[in-house]
């Protein structure tokens, strides 16, 4: 028969336990530093991380841990997780997702989830964009015609919005998207790369920074891998601001009692804005110092890649 004091500590571990927010992390990745740590600040409950490292069958584990002990919310950080999350988890645990490009694609819908978006609002990269790069006149935007995203027409519509003559160009191949790009590069002030598995190979991409270097045209890109890579610049998610609206949608679902479901998934409000200072010697673009004040980090090509 236990004695009073262990079924105390029971009681108390079992109660620690419902009252426990977890975060379902992809994998470990450094991406995934700054919103969790800015999430767990902003939270009001215990938090757990679980890593799922990319393994599937891990991941299958721990949500059935977390179905047998349900914590009382998600966080689901990453494609995997949220994916984990949708399928693994029962429909009574609230989710909120975040740093999943494209929901749509790996079916991350239902009652019990919403989610802090990964694309941000064009109207808020354009200006940024014409800031520090304000003869730009004509911008080429390259995308596949399967791409049925809404965003691809949304970021057009801001473009033609700010005054820019849009060239927007269907591409049905790599191969299509190398032409295409080769001639877009010789007739505009600038390209715009937008989240696209066809234009966005490694072998397209390389392809489309080299013309635009060529041409002496700024590359604008979504991500800050890209930049890495050899995109002039990007307008992308704050991390640690992701992890703060994470937690302010977990806070309304649990004490406002509002469904996950009738919540639409909320655009990221904070930008940082990343910039390649060796592509922009490369192409001869010169930027007022006062305005670099506006760029959070300036990063230089380690490699060519």
């Amino acid at each position: 028969m236990p004695s009073l004091v262990s079924l105390a500590l029971l009681l108390s571990s079992l109660a620690q336990a419902a009252n426990t927010v977890v975060i379902l992390q992809s994998d470990e990745l450094p991406v995934y530093d700054a919103p969790i740590e800015s999430f767990s600040r902003a939270i009001s409950q215990p938090v757990t991380v679980h890593q799922l490292r990319g393994d599937k069958q891990r991941a299958k584990r721990i949500a059935a841990d977390l179905t047998a002990d349900p914590p009382i919310a998600v966080l689901a950080l990453g494609a995997k997780a949220a994916w984990i999350a949708q399928n693994n988890l029962p429909k009574t645990i609230p989710v909120v997702y975040a740093q999943v490009r494209d929901p749509d694609r790996y079916g991350i819908d239902g009652v019990h989830l919403t989610g802090v978006r990964m694309e941000m609002p064009p109207a808020m990269v354009l200006s940024q964009f014409r800031l520090l790069a304000p003869n730009v006149q004509r911008i080429g935007i390259l995308v596949s015609a399967s791409n049925k995203d809404p965003a691809i027409a949304e970021a057009i519509a801001a473009a033609k919005a700010v005054g820019l003559t849009v060239k927007a160009q269907r591409v049905t191949s790599e191969r299509d998207a190398r032409r295409a790009a080769a001639q877009m590069a010789a007739t505009n002030d600038a390209i715009w790369l937008l989240p696209d598995p066809v234009v966005l190979s490694p072998g397209t991409f390389h392809f489309v920074r080299g013309q635009a270097v060529r041409n002496r045209i700024p590359l604008l890109a979504y991500s800050e891998a890209l930049v890495d890579a050899g995109a002039l610049l990007c307008v992308a998610p704050d991390p640690s601001a992701i992890g703060i609206q994470a937690a302010e949608l977990v806070h309304r679902i649990l004490d406002e009692g509002v469904t996950p479901g009738v919540i639409e998934p909320v655009a990221p409000t904070q930008a940082r804005v990343v910039l390649n200072a060796d592509v922009q010697e490369s192409i001869g673009l010169r930027i007022d110092p006062l305005l670099l004040d506006f760029v959070d980090q300036t990063v230089r090509q380690k490699t060519d890649r």
